[in-house]
């Protein structure tokens, strides 16, 4: 599977919403986050560059570049915002909200958490 730079920070983007929507930032999480940008072959520079793209991205534009990806991509995206959301052993009613949101805009498959790993470990 392959991103371009922007896809990638687009991707980043609702990672890093995904983050932040119980109110507070888990090590865990940016560990997941950082584990799937090495992935995808990011240096640390590549890393703080793509962190800066997606922070300045507004929201609208990163639902736009992740609703025009193919089928196999969108849900990786759904599965990978799954994965961050249950990674610090919580699932908080704010993420759940969140990711329903973004499947929704991003026309993003539909999937419970046990259908995310699954998918996330057969990458």
């Amino acid at each position: 599977m392959q991103f371009s730079g922007n896809e990638l920070a687009a991707v980043l983007k609702m990672a890093m919403a995904m983050i932040g929507a119980d109110g507070r930032i888990d090590v865990r999480e940016m560990e997941v986050v950082r584990n799937e940008l090495t992935r995808f072959g990011a240096s640390v520079g590549q890393m703080k560059a793509l962190t800066d793209e997606a922070q300045k991205m507004e929201f609208d534009k990163a639902v736009g570049i992740i609703s025009n990806f193919d089928y196999e991509r969108k849900e990786y995206v759904s599965s990978y915002l799954a994965i961050i959301m249950i990674s610090d052993g919580e699932i908080d009613d704010k993420e759940v909200a969140l990711w329903q949101l973004v499947s929704l805009l991003c026309g993003l498959p539909e999937m419970d958490v046990n259908q995310a790993i699954d998918n996330m470990n057969n990458l």
